[in-house]
C-alpha cells in the first residue's frame, strides 16, 4: 500500500475519533459516561497509531517512497512485506513487536534504515507526547498498581500538581489544563492532534513547524 493510502487510513480512525470525541462532548451530560467514551477513544487512537507505524516501517524497508516521493535508504532489501515483518521479528526482543515503546521503534530504525529517516524523526518529535499517551492508555486499561504509579507521573508533569482524589483516566482527558506543557487545550483534543501530526512527519509530509530536510535532528540523535 503507498504511504500516502496508510496516511489516509490513519487520518480517517483519527477523525473517527475525533467525530465520537465531539459527539460525546456535546450530547453526554455525565462525565463519567463522557469518561468512559474518552478512554475508548484514547485506546482506539492508539491502535490505530501503533499499526500505522508498523505498516509504514515496512513500507519503507521494501522501498516504498515518501508522500514527497522521496526514498527512505535502508539497509535490508526483503523480498517482501511478509519477508520484511520476519526481518523485524528476528531482531525483536520479545515474540511480538512492539510498537508503542519509543525506545524501541528508535532502535528499531537504527537496525535498518540510514539516520534521520521519517518515522525515526517523528518519534524524535513526540517522544514526550507519545510516552504520556502509552501511559494514559495503560491506566485506562489495566489501573493496576504500576499503571497508576506511572499515570500519576503524567499527572504531575502535565497539570503541574497532583489532584485529589486522582482522577481516571477518562476524566483526565476531559480537562483543559490552565497550566504546562497542555496549557489551554483539551487533554484528548491535544493528542489526537498530535498522533496527526507524528503521522504526517512518519509519511515524509512538511507539517507546521518541521521540515524534512531539517538537518538539527542529526544533533538530537548524537545526544
Amino acid at each position: 500500500m503507498p504511504i500516502q493510502d496508510e496516511l489516509d487510513e490513519l487520518e480517517a480512525e483519527l477523525d473517527g475519533c475525533e467525530a465520537l470525541r465531539l459527539h460525546a462532548l456535546g450530547q453526554m451530560q455525565e462525565a463519567a459516561i463522557r469518561g468512559l467514551v474518552y478512554e475508548s477513544i484514547i485506546l482506539r487512537a492508539s491502535r490505530a497509531h501503533e499499526n500505522f507505524i508498523e505498516q509504514v516501517f515496512l513500507s519503507y524497508l521494501t522501498g516504498d517512497r515518501t508522500t514527497e516521493g522521496n526514498l527512505v535508504p535502508a539497509f535490508a532489501s526483503p523480498r517482501d512485506r511478509s519477508h520484511a515483518r520476519r526481518l523485524l521479528s528476528s531482531s525483536a526482543s520479545s515474540r511480538f513487536l512492539d510498537w508503542s515503546e519509543s525506545s524501541d521503534v528508535r532502535a528499531r530504525c537504527d537496525v535498518f534504515f540510514e539516520p534521520d529517516s521519517p518515522i525515526y524523526n517523528a518519534v524524535l518529535l513526540k517522544s514526550s507526547d507519545l510516552a504520556w499517551m502509552k501511559k494514559i492508555r495503560n491506566q485506562a486499561a489495566h489501573d493496576s498498581v504500576e499503571s497508576r504509579l506511572a499515570f500519576t507521573k503524567v499527572l504531575e508533569v502535565v497539570l503541574l500538581t497532583l489532584p485529589q482524589p486522582l482522577p481516571t483516566a477518562g476524566e483526565f482527558l476531559q480537562r483543559t489544563p490552565r497550566n504546562g506543557p497542555i496549557k489551554n487545550r483539551e487533554v484528548l483534543a491535544y493528542f489526537l492532534d498530535s498522533l496527526r501530526t507524528f503521522a504526517q512527519i512518519a509519511a515524509g509530509k512538511p507539517t507546521l513547524g518541521y521540515s524534512a530536510d531539517r538537518p538539527s535532528l542529526m544533533s538530537a540523535r548524537a545526544g
